[in-house]
This record gives C-alpha cells, sequence and structure tokens, in this order.
C-alpha cells in the first residue's frame, strides 16, 4: 500500500455566498478565540470526521427524528453560543434606543 505524506492541518473554505454555510459560519464566529487554543478548528474537523464516516457508511444515524446528538465535554455547545450571540447581538442593538 502506498502511503502519502499528509499535512497535520487542513484548511477549509466556507463559502461567503453559499446560503447552506450561513449557521455554520454563525457557529464558528461565535467560538472563535485568538491563538491556538480556539475550539474552531477542532469542531470542523471533527464535523469532517462525522461527515466522512456517514457518507461512507462506517456510522449511520439510528433512532430517528427523536435522535439527539451530544457533544464532548470540552466544546462548547454550538446552540448555545448562536442564543448567546443572537441575545447579545439584540441587546446591543437597543442600546441607543432612549430618551434622555
Amino acid at each position: 500500500m502506498i502511503k502519502a505524506d499528509f499535512p497535520d492541518r487542513y484548511y477549509a473554505s466556507v463559502p461567503a455566498d453559499d446560503p447552506r454555510f450561513g449557521e455554520l459560519r454563525e457557529v464558528l464566529a461565535a467560538v472563535k478565540q485568538t491563538g491556538r487554543h480556539s475550539p474552531a478548528a477542532r469542531m470542523l474537523g471533527e464535523w469532517a470526521l462525522l461527515g466522512f464516516l456517514l457518507t461512507t457508511g462506517r456510522i449511520s444515524i439510528s433512532g430517528g427524528a427523536g435522535a439527539t446528538t451530544t457533544l464532548p465535554g470540552e466544546l462548547p455547545d454550538p446552540r448555545e453560543l448562536l442564543a448567546a450571540k443572537r441575545q447579545l447581538e439584540a441587546a446591543a442593538a437597543g442600546l441607543g434606543d432612549f430618551d434622555a
């Protein structure tokens, strides 16, 4: 078997004009931190791995619509981060709306 040299890190392009990536971009922006410890790259890697495993049939989704996904303990829940980001945006939008 031929083994290729693959880099330790791959870079993904998330197209800005594709509406399917809108929520993904919001979640990644909410978790993005400066420096090496940002969970965004790890989250993308895990999601890519899950997509690969699902499309190749190595894992399947069972339980139908009632199935829930769980995240590893050290990663923040993207749904909570997105909700918090939207709350902050709404609060910031209303900051100047008062009469003196």
